[in-house]
């Protein structure tokens, strides 16, 4: 093995074709999220009780609501992939890969600081439960520690479907996108109007891939053809008189993240108002690339952005983890931190607890960074029936475990407790099960078999 590569080296060895805007917009999505969660979190330490109550300031405050319209990035995110996975499908088969090669190069890499994760979880959550039992203050606790893996595990549908959504797109272009968004209307239109329930779940899958196809047609450079403020303007326009028509008249609220006692969610599952409010948001940082441009052409700042982009997912994966470990000192001191979010005294506590919630956030990242360093680029093993199949199952399988995760957090290793992902019972042993049998399909699919003399 080489010597590690600087962070000036890796910025001078930057191609001019790279866009460093698309690497921007993926850091400061994950970033978005790590300083929502602490933000929205709502944390009522109850000494006498014995109970922790975890909640939402969305919850009780209406103000806030309004405010995820700037604040919601999960879409950047989207788009981003879309275009990531574009980038590098359309790489491998240039080389000579295949699916099996694809799910390596991109899913896998997801699969190994998460596997790091779930395993450090699970052996602390053994410990607490072992000590504590499933009390009224340590099973919330674990639950709500792999809440955050629902992300991911929607993000591998994008993602498993990415090259054949391509393949659908190079050959018919923004008839898929308008397919894709036709499905988001009408599963709405059953659900809401029909009143047929359980179709509003197919959103989870038609809504995210319409807002990952849109990355699609930006790998295409549509923004470079139709002028990038040009585009952004008649997106952020179009999509947001149509947002504002669907809350004027329909059903739908301004609130793009999920909170308790809303009649309409938004987010879980996504309906087609977050659809247009993702164009819009793509609008508006369309026209913000060519200035962003100008500043990433500087060098100081693109190393900022490899940097941070070298552990943006190790970051994303332990936020919660140090957040849930402040207010375990909180608790450990016996300081009563009120979860009113009303109140003045909760924003100023919030400010305090900012700051060491960062250190431990930069201290887990330092701890587990080895994790997500990109494994060596092996030759591709090809396109084969066999190796299609197999990937396609780990991909399957990691969306399962990784949903099943964020149902049952890292509860019920020791004291049984059973979650339900679409109605379907699922325990944390269950979830690590499927996750790992991801990993070793993977494994299996882009094997190198000795030739035969």
């Amino acid at each position: 093995m080489g010597a590690p590569v600087s962070l000036g080296g890796l910025a001078e060895a930057t191609p001019d074709t790279r866009d460093r805007y698309a690497d921007l917009l993926r850091v400061g999505s994950l970033l978005g999220v790590v300083l929502g969660h602490f933000f929205m979190a709502a944390v009522t330490l109850d000494h006498a009780a014995g109970t922790i109550a975890v909640a939402n300031v969305l919850d009780t405050q209406a103000w806030a609501r309004p405010l995820t319209l700037v604040f919601q990035v999960m879409p950047v995110f989207f788009v981003v992939g879309g275009f990531a996975h574009a980038t590098a499908w359309r790489s491998l088969r240039a080389r000579g890969g295949g699916y099996a090669d694809f799910v390596r190069s991109r899913i896998v890499r997801l699969l190994k600081p998460t596997l790091v994760f779930v395993s450090v979880w699970m052996a602390v959550a053994a410990v607490v439960e072992w000590v504590a039992g499933d009390d009224a203050a340590s099973g919330p606790v674990l639950q709500v520690a792999g809440q955050l893996l629902w992300f991911l595990g929607i993000y591998l549908i994008a993602a498993g479907l990415a090259p054949a959504l391509l393949t659908a797109h190079e050959r018919w272009g923004w008839r898929v996108l308008v397919a894709l968004g036709g499905a988001v209307v009408l599963v709405d239109l059953l659900r809401l109007a029909a009143g047929v329930g359980w179709v509003m779940w197919l959103n989870f899958a038609f809504v995210w891939l319409a807002v990952h196809q849109l990355g699609f047609h930006y790998a295409d450079g549509v923004a470079d053809r139709v002028g990038s403020r040009r585009l952004g303007a008649w997106m952020l326009g179009g999509g947001a008189v149509i947002l504002a028509l669907l809350v004027a008249v329909g059903p739908y609220s301004t609130a793009m993240v999920s909170y308790a006692g809303e009649e309409l969610s938004n987010l879980a599952p996504p309906t087609v108002a977050l659809l247009v409010f993702a164009v819009a948001q793509a609008g508006a940082l369309l026209m913000l690339r060519e200035p962003a441009r100008r500043l990433l052409a500087r060098t100081a700042v693109w190393k900022a952005v490899i940097a941070a982009g070298s552990v943006a997912m190790t970051a994303f994966l332990w936020h919660f983890t140090a957040l849930i470990a402040v207010f375990g000192v909180l608790w450990t001191l016996g300081v009563d931190l009120a979860g009113d979010p009303s109140s003045a005294s909760f924003w100023w506590a919030k400010l305090a607890m900012l700051v060491p919630f960062l250190v431990l956030v930069g201290v887990l990242v330092l701890a587990f960074r080895w994790a997500e360093r990109p494994p060596r680029r092996p030759d591709p093993v090809g396109p084969s029936r066999f190796r299609t199949v197999v990937a396609a199952v780990s991909v399957m399988l990691a969306i399962a475990g990784l949903l099943g995760f964020a149902v049952t957090g890292f509860r019920g290793i020791v004291v049984p407790f059973v979650g339900h992902v679409a109605g379907v019972p699922m325990t944390v042993g269950l979830a690590f099960v499927l996750v790992v049998a991801s990993w070793s399909a993977a494994q299996l699919a882009t094997r190198v078999y000795p030739e035969r003399s």
